[in-house]
């Protein structure tokens, strides 16, 4: 007996999956055909494909053997699952074991497979051929209704439904949709390449920009650097003057108070010679008078000096006094140039594709320094 697939017309007209066997003068005798609902079950389908399916490599057999036990494997399997080993073999699925390596082919296990592996992809060509068709009328869909956009059979065509319709061949319908279709495809991929295009030009732009933003980084920090150290040196510098100035005024002062305390010494020792002299006989006390008077008069003529500190001091004084003003107007000129951003920002806006973000433009940096050596040389002035 010998069992054959082919297709099978049914009254409709259907070509169907179908089992078809001969034996002997009789030929070709259908022994069943698959229809619809028996194809989505597919379990019969499963459990054949499993026996025609070799335990160890886990595909159809190929030249087929039968061992001792009765398992089937791929004679390519069995020889390299026992090996040359002196051990005895078992089966690879049941780990009987065996203590001769023998095996015989299974031709008829062979022909099954081959019907099987025949079977498996005619009811994967008849699972595609069923949505081929009208789900209503089970008829090929050989029309195409243009006011719904869909295939249709010759049945839906007389119908109610489609009997105001625009219907054509669905062979036309392909025609002039793939038309339509690739016009679209070539306006899509323009589209794409546009896209593409201005997605480099932006990443190029972008990394432009941030090159220039990193160059401007290190500017701003170079600048702000010469700027604090400028700022160092003139505090330094002006601290120093003021020490100078201390130093000065302490000189002033020690020198004054020691000019004070020889006077006072010397009141003391005239004082103390002229209480003495009271104290003496009349003789004694008229003797060396002229010179007694002169001394007193010589100290009513000294007048002691009111200045103790010179003029110019006190000048250099007023002068770091009057600084204060000038640094507060600079300082306060610096910061509104640096802020000056957000009262600017018509004209600093950027563009429109960077909406929702916005970078105040800054003056250049040189107007800082240019602000750092007016002040400089104002100090120096003062």
């Amino acid at each position: 007996m010998l069992f054959l697939f082919k297709n099978y017309e049914s009254p409709r007209g259907r070509e169907m999956p179908a089992l078809w066997f001969e034996t002997g003068k009789t030929k070709q005798r259908l022994l069943f055909a698959f229809q619809a609902d028996e194809m989505a079950d597919e379990s019969p389908v499963q459990n054949l494909c499993e026996e025609t399916t070799c335990s160890i490599c886990l595909e159809y057999f190929t030249d087929p053997v039968t061992i001792e036990c009765g398992h089937n494997f791929c004679q390519t399997c069995i020889t390299q699952a026992w090996g040359n080993s002196d051990q005895d073999a078992s089966c690879p699925q049941c780990r009987e074991p065996r203590q001769q390596r023998n095996f015989r082919p299974n031709r008829q296990l062979a022909s099954i497979v081959e019907i099987a592996k025949k079977f498996s992809l005619q009811m994967a060509k008849g699972a595609e051929a069923l949505g081929k068709v009208c789900e209503r009328h089970q008829e090929p869909l050989k029309l195409f209704c243009k006011d719904d956009q869909d295939p249709i059979c010759v049945v839906c065509d007389k119908s109610k439904e489609h009997r105001d319709h625009k219907v054509i061949p669905k062979e036309e319908a392909f025609e002039e949709y793939q038309g339509k279709i690739l016009r679209h495809l070539e306006f899509l991929n323009k589209q794409k390449g546009e896209i593409l295009s201005s997605k480099l030009t932006v990443e190029t732009e972008s990394q432009n920009l941030l090159k220039q933003t990193a160059t401007e980084r290190q500017k701003i920090m170079a600048d702000f650097q010469q700027l604090h150290l400028f700022l160092e040196e003139q505090e330094c510098l002006l601290l120093t003057q003021l020490k100078e100035l201390d130093d000065g005024i302490k000189n002033c002062r020690n020198q004054y108070i020691d000019r004070l305390c020889e006077e006072i010494a010397s009141l003391n020792n005239l004082i103390r010679q002229l209480e003495e002299k009271q104290k003496q006989p009349v003789t004694e006390f008229l003797q060396n008078m002229r010179s007694t008077l002169e001394r007193c008069n010589e100290n009513e003529n000294t007048t002691i000096d009111a200045i103790a500190f010179p003029p110019g001091l006190k000048q250099q004084i007023d002068k770091f006094s009057k600084m204060h003003p000038f640094l507060e107007k600079e300082t306060k000129k610096f910061k509104d140039v640096v802020l000056s951003g957000p009262q600017e920002k018509k004209d600093t806006a950027v563009p429109q594709a960077a909406q929702g973000f916005w970078i105040p433009k800054l003056p250049p940096l040189g107007s800082y320094f240019l602000l750092e050596n007016e002040a400089q040389q104002r100090l120096w002035c003062l």
